[in-house]
């Protein structure tokens, strides 16, 4: 599995899951962090059940952590992950666009 880490960007491959005490081989940062969390989006979590963190940076040992995996989820920053979302959106709006004067 490959995960990119929020701190500084490297895709990190992993043989597993992202284990709590994991970090970024680039950077040293904490894998297993709200920042690298699949919820995380507009640099708060979005899960409404998991309890709130003091730093999203840092370990956390939560139980609603999901590894935002290369490719896959949402970004705040606009960053790959939210290019290629964006991109996919517009994408797929043409293609509804498209249906709709077929018809």
């Amino acid at each position: 599995m490959k995960v990119t880490c929020a701190a500084c960007r490297v895709v990190v491959e992993l043989p597993d899951k992202v284990g709590f005490r994991d970090t970024c081989p680039s950077c040293d940062a904490y894998l297993h962090s709200c920042v690298n969390c699949l919820h995380w989006v507009d640099s708060r979590c979005s899960e409404p059940s998991a309890e709130k963190v003091g730093d999203p940076e840092g370990i956390n040992f939560c139980d609603w952590y999901r590894e935002k995996r290369v490719g896959e989820g949402r970004s705040a920053e606009g960053g790959e992950q939210g290019t290629k979302g964006k991109e996919g959106a517009e994408e797929l709006w043409r293609k509804l666009i498209k249906t709709k004067k077929e018809e």
